[in-house]
């Protein structure tokens, strides 16, 4: 008796975890924007010196979001991390310059720093030292976009 209840509860059990695995949870895919176009992950890094920018021109297929997170900011000499706020923006380039249309001065994280709505096109991401954080200047950011 004490076999045949164990094999109930196995099989109620597997029957519970078979159901709850064709539920309607994420399955981590590609997440998708609100036209179904799925998001791009990108990643965007190099040295810049003190008081320097940079930026990073990347296309968008269909206008939507774009989000921005500097996730690190080191002394690229040393490796050692850099508590000092470096300014992030989005734009259009123009010749060798990225006009910002949005822009945050931050300090490294691991969360969204910055959301804009880039049109259909070529965008750019910029990274400006706006303090004069004592150089050069490893970066590291991570951005999404359609």
């Amino acid at each position: 008796m004490k076999q045949a209840q164990v094999l109930a509860v196995a099989a109620a059990l597997a029957t519970a975890l078979l159901g709850a695995a064709c539920g309607d949870e994420t399955d981590g895919t590609t997440p998708t924007g609100p036209t179904g176009v799925p998001f791009i992950t990108e990643y965007f890094s190099g040295v810049i010196d003190s008081g320097g920018t940079r930026f990073y021109s990347f296309n968008v297929t269909t206008s939507g979001p774009v989000t921005v997170t500097l996730a690190s900011i080191t002394n690229a000499d040393t490796g050692l991390p850099l508590g000092r706020p470096l300014r992030v923006g989005v734009g259009r380039p123009s010749g060798t310059e990225c006009p910002v249309d949005a822009s945050t001065v931050v300090q490294a994280g691991l969360v969204t720093q910055l959301a804009h709505i880039a049109p259909t096109g070529v965008n750019c991401i910029d990274i400006t030292d706006t303090v004069g954080v004592p150089g050069p200047i490893q970066f590291a950011l991570r951005f999404t976009h359609p």
